[in-house]
């Protein structure tokens, strides 16, 4: 089977780990006979030739790396009335994703988030045919809630075309399918699984470490995200005589001036690669995500396997594995921080039990979680 999808690499970024574990399972995995195709759409400069392609075959896995005039976000909505005018402002990245699909004939089309390159995959999936599979990765009208009103119209009608008879949807939790149901699509999506990210196996592999002063963040620093409690929680803390040490792993510019404002509040760390974050969550006592919403939230489960207590709110799709795993009491309200920071103290010194991260492993390591995928793209 040969699986083309949209690929684009960030050391924090929820999507971008998710597909990284997927293809090192398939990279690895030595009974499957899956080869994957991953085209990355970077933005071409003045002198760049259209349709410039880099290609690199490592094992099972070919990267195509294609320069296409790509658009600014802001400037295409700016310029565009309707979704038909926006389309158009990204035809040379529909039609480069195009190519590829004709050049590989994959047999399945894997269409990874909501965001705007993805939804050019989608685009040009539907003009050659090939069975679609869409991974529900975050929400780009939810993530575009407080845009003003011509913006925000646009990001949910873009979103809304995601909605089609002919693809199937893979979401990561019973949150997004009821949430994409009701605020999206407005009706039942009948062709869909649910199936949890995966936990990478280096997370299971450190020690749990019991310590009681430390809390921290691993974020982008953007609105849903919630990153306003994240400073009030810093602010809250210091009048708290400064019980906590405040740190924070997040790609928020060093002169910004939230940076600014919490200069000595917080301690901030750049993102890493996936595999160094296990030293991260060791030092912490508790990791907090206060998410607005997040379709799953693989910061948290990470944190669980390193053996550290976190704490997620109902309105992350994670809540359910926290669940599942008889968790329920670190899932709070992040409404009232004062009780955060109460239920913080509680579980400060605290660390997952083995009970736990066995189940953990059991349930969410990237065999079990990755070969469900595979049986799904192969049966689709």
């Amino acid at each position: 089977m040969k699986i083309l999808t949209n690929v684009r690499f960030a050391k924090i970024a929820g999507i971008a780990q998710s597909l990284s574990s997927f293809l090192n399972f398939v990279q690895n995995s030595e009974k499957e006979k899956t080869n994957v195709v991953g085209v990355d759409i970077l933005k071409k400069e003045k002198n760049d030739q259209s349709f410039l392609s880099e290609v690199i075959e490592e094992g099972k896995f070919k990267k195509i790396t294609t320069k296409a005039d790509v658009p600014n976000l802001a400037d295409a909505i700016e310029l565009s009335t309707n979704l038909e005018e926006f389309k158009s402002k990204y035809s040379e990245v529909i039609e480069s994703y195009k190519k590829a699909i004709e050049s590989e004939s994959p047999d399945v089309i894997l269409v990874n988030g909501t965001y705007f390159l993805p939804w050019c995959l989608l685009l040009a999936s539907k003009q050659t045919g090939i069975p679609t599979v869409l991974h529900y990765h975050g929400s780009i009208s939810k993530e575009t809630s407080h845009f003003k009103e011509k913006p925000k119209k646009i990001m949910l009608e873009m979103e809304r075309s995601f909605d089609s008879g002919s693809i199937f949807y893979i979401f990561p939790s019973n949150l997004t399918k009821e949430t994409v149901e009701k605020e999206v699509f407005g009706h039942t999506v009948c062709s869909s699984a649910i199936l949890p990210n995966a936990i990478p196996m280096h997370f299971f592999d450190a020690e749990a470490k019991a310590s009681k002063n430390k809390v921290g963040m691993v974020s982008r620093w953007a609105r849903i995200k919630n990153t306003d409690f994240f400073k009030r929680l810093a602010v809250y803390n210091q009048k708290k005589g400064g019980r906590f040490s405040m740190h924070a792993v997040t790609d928020l510019k060093r002169n910004s001036q939230d940076k600014i404002m919490l200069n000595g509040l917080v301690k901030f760390r750049r993102p890493v690669e996936n595999e160094f974050m296990a030293k991260f969550y060791q030092e912490m006592g508790t990791i907090i995500c206060p998410s607005h919403f997040e379709t799953y939230g693989n910061v948290a489960q990470e944190a669980l396997a390193c053996g550290t207590p976190a704490l997620v709110g109902s309105n992350m799709g994670v809540s359910e594995t926290f669940q599942s795993l008889g968790l329920n009491q670190w899932i709070v309200d992040f409404n009232s921080l004062p009780s955060v920071y109460k239920k913080m103290e509680e579980v400060s010194g605290e660390v997952v039990s083995s009970e736990v991260r066995n189940k953990m492993k059991e349930m969410y390591c990237p065999a079990v979680v990755h070969g469900q995928m595979l049986d799904i793209l192969k049966n689709v």
